[in-house]
């Protein structure tokens, strides 16, 4: 660790040492990283990740850890977050995001600039960054709906390189950097549309509200639990096969959306993962339907 401490200080990023993840995920859930990193700009985020790789040093990229669940032993090793990596900027109907920017500063921002078409992201609590790796998504809108061209530091090549949509491989809750774990999303252009900015802004705040009427967005969670089963809904299958409220220690299925994991107060990653389990026996049990996961688990 002491090369990356030099290689911080030198570069002048930002870092935590020995940080319970805990108070950096959603979930409110994590043991401590050796090291959680702050690269403030691409070429530092590159350098750095160049760097990692050269040493041969374990690490993670993550954004704002809205979708993670951390292990209870931490992780050993450097997590890179990309959370202040964030701006926008437009040109005509063009938006260009940086990775770490949160979806809702997006929003907002092309509020402002009245252009309209990722209204239907807003409330989704990730980056940028972490949304197009996923194709995040809500309310039959997914963030690569508007989306034109991809930026990406490829550590293979040790260059930035630019991929347009069709070869982004999206479909749901997946795209290449699902799989292509070398190319590390920079930032992302896309093509809006003119509105009203307050008719914008109507649907933003319509969209918020039906967030929070199906959601429990008053409890920490890494949002969705389960990805959605080919002609089924993952709440429904685990509301019909009774689990809804049950509990192992701290985590709980949500009363409130099914398809939701929460922290009640406490909960270990152990928990959390117990309780995924349990719920996939029982649906497919019952239901005959197996559940995989939509959340990253880190740890061993």
């Amino acid at each position: 660790m002491q090369l990356l401490r030099e290689f911080c200080l030198e570069h002048h990023i930002a870092v935590l040492w020995g940080v319970p993840m805990a108070d950096y995920t959603s979930f409110r859930i994590g043991g401590r990283a050796d090291a959680l990193l702050f690269p403030s700009t691409e070429a530092q985020l590159a350098s750095l990740l160049l760097f990692l790789a050269r040493e041969d040093a374990p690490y993670r990229v993550i954004g704002n850890a809205t979708n993670l669940l951390v292990s209870d032993e931490g992780f050993r090793g450097a997590l890179v977050t990309t959370r202040h990596i964030r701006s926008v900027s437009v040109s005509g109907s063009t938006a260009r995001a940086a990775c770490g920017t949160p979806i809702n500063s997006f929003c907002r921002t092309l509020a402002e600039f009245s252009l309209s078409g990722a209204e239907a992201l807003y409330g989704i609590p990730g980056t940028v960054g972490g949304a197009i790796l996923m194709n995040a998504g809500a309310f039959d809108h997914t963030v690569s709906d508007r989306l034109s061209y991809v930026s990406v530091f490829d550590m293979r090549e040790g260059k930035t390189a630019v991929i347009p949509k069709k070869d982004c491989g999206f479909s749901y809750r997946h795209s290449l950097f699902t799989e292509q774990k070398h190319l590390i999303v920079l930032s992302a252009d896309f093509e809006l549309r003119p509105a009203p900015c307050g008719v914008i802004r109507e649907k933003m705040k319509e969209t918020l509200a039906k967030r929070m009427e199906k959601q429990p967005t008053a409890l920490p969670s890494a949002g969705s639990t389960f990805l959605r089963p080919e002609g089924h809904y993952a709440g429904r299958l685990i509301e019909e096969a009774g689990l809804v409220g049950a509990r192992i220690g701290g985590a709980a299925v949500s009363v409130k959306h099914a398809g939701f994991i929460v922290n009640l107060g406490g909960a270990t990653a152990k928990d959390v993962l117990d309780l995924i389990s349990y719920v996939q026996v029982t649906v497919f049990e019952k239901c005959g339907v197996t559940l995989t996961t939509e959340i990253e688990y880190i740890g061993p």
